[in-house]
C-alpha cells in the first residue's frame, strides 16, 4: 500500500460577497463546502469537473496561496495550516506548482536561464555555477535545447514555454507537483507531447500529481485515479479505469456521457446535461446536484449526501448509489 501523501479533511473556502438585499450586509460564496480525499505517494490524482466547481480554488489551499475558512490539510503527517515560516519554506520546496497560462506565468523580461534557476536562489541552494549547471539539465530533461538558455518568453511556442514551467517546477527536486489545466491552452497535437512528458518525468523522479482539468479525455489519460467536483464538493472518486467503466454518481454519468466522439462515423447523440449551476453564494438543501438530477428522490432534497466507501477504489456522495441509475 503506497504511503499516504495528502490527507485534505473537510476543507471548506467561503469568500464574502456583498449582498443584493441588504446593503450593508454580506453573503457567503462558498466556493469549497467540505472536501475530502487523498492523494498517495507515485500516483496521479486527476480532479475534474466544470467551471467554477472550486477545483483551482483547492489548489490554492493546498500551496496555502490563502487559507481555507475551515478543515485540515495533512502532508506527510504534518498540519500544513500550523507550520511555522520556516517549516512552509521547507513544505513550499516539496510542492511546485505548473500553471495553466505558461506566459503569463514567466517573467517576459528574463532569459529562460534565470527563469528556471530563480527558485534555487531564492532557497539559497548552491553557487552561480551550479544553478546553470541545474539549469542546464533541467532543459535537457524537459526537451529544450541548451542553446535556448538566454533567449526570452516571447521567442517561443506554448508548447516550449510550458516545458519551461515544468523545468522551473522541477528546480527544487519536489515530490509533489499540482498542475492546474496545464495542456488546455496548447494545441491538441502539443498536449500529447506535454502529457507525455508528464508520464515520463513522474517515472523518471517518482512524483506525484495533483492534475487539475475541465478534460476528461486528458483526465483518462494522465490519472490513476479521478475525483469529480460539483459545486465545492466531492461527489466521487475512484479508480480511472473503474470510474469511466462503471460512473454511479448521475453528475459523472452525465459529465461523461457528454464527451464528443471523435469517429466520424459513430452517430452517437451528445446527452447535453440540462438546467443551471446553482449559485454557490445560494445552495441548494440537500444534494447540491438534485435540482438537475433526473432521478431525485425526497431524500435527495433534503439530506446531503456523505461521501461513503462503495467497494476499496470507489467512493461516492450520492443517495442512490447503490440502485441501477
Amino acid at each position: 500500500m503506497a504511503e499516504t501523501l495528502f490527507t485534505v479533511k473537510n476543507l471548506k473556502k467561503h469568500y464574502p460577497v456583498k449582498s443584493n438585499e441588504h446593503l450593508f450586509r454580506y453573503d457567503w460564496l462558498k466556493a469549497l463546502d467540505g472536501v475530502d480525499f487523498e492523494i498517495f505517494e507515485g500516483e496521479t490524482l486527476g480532479l475534474v469537473g466544470e467551471s467554477g466547481c472550486g477545483k483551482s480554488t483547492c489548489r490554492k489551499m493546498l500551496l496555502c496561496i490563502e487559507p481555507p475558512t475551515e478543515g485540515e490539510i495533512i502532508y506527510r503527517g504534518r498540519d500544513v495550516l500550523t507550520m511555522n515560516s520556516s517549516e512552509l519554506k521547507s513544505y513550499r520546496r516539496e510542492v511546485q506548482m505548473v500553471y495553466q497560462d505558461p506566459y503569463a506565468s514567466l517573467d517576459p523580461k528574463w532569459k529562460v536561464v534565470n527563469l528556471i534557476t530563480e527558485p534555487l536562489r531564492i532557497h539559497g541552494i548552491g553557487s552561480n555555477a551550479y544553478r546553470k549547471e541545474k539549469a542546464l539539465e533541467l532543459m535537457e530533461m524537459v526537451g529544450l535545447r541548451e542553446d535556448y538558455q538566454y533567449a526570452y518568453p516571447h521567442e517561443f511556442s506554448g508548447g516550449q514555454r510550458q516545458r519551461i514551467c515544468i523545468a522551473r517546477a522541477l528546480a527544487l527536486d519536489p515530490g509533489v507537483i499540482i498542475a492546474d489545466e496545464p495542456v488546455s491552452a496548447l494545441d491538441v497535437s502539443i498536449q500529447a507531447q506535454v502529457l507525455n512528458l508528464f508520464k515520463e518525468l513522474k517515472k523518471r523522479l517518482n512524483l506525484t500529481y495533483l492534475f487539475i482539468s475541465h478534460d476528461l479525455n486528458v483526465i483518462n489519460y494522465i490519472s490513476d485515479r479521478v475525483a469529480v467536483m460539483y459545486l465545492g464538493k466531492i461527489v466521487e472518486i475512484a479508480a480511472t479505469e473503474e470510474l469511466f467503466a462503471n460512473p454511479v454518481h448521475p453528475y459523472t454519468r452525465a459529465l461523461l456521457k457528454a464527451i464528443p466522439v471523435p469517429d466520424p462515423q459513430d452517430k452517437l447523440e451528445l446527452q447535453v446535461l440540462g438546467g443551471e449551476v446553482p449559485s454557490p453564494i445560494n445552495t441548494p438543501d440537500g444534494c447540491p446536484f438534485h435540482p438537475r438530477c433526473e432521478i431525485a428522490v425526497e431524500e435527495c432534497r433534503v439530506t446531503p449526501p456523505e461521501l461513503k466507501q462503495l467497494n476499496e477504489s470507489h467512493c461516492t456522495a450520492c443517495h442512490l448509489a447503490r440502485v441501477p441509475i
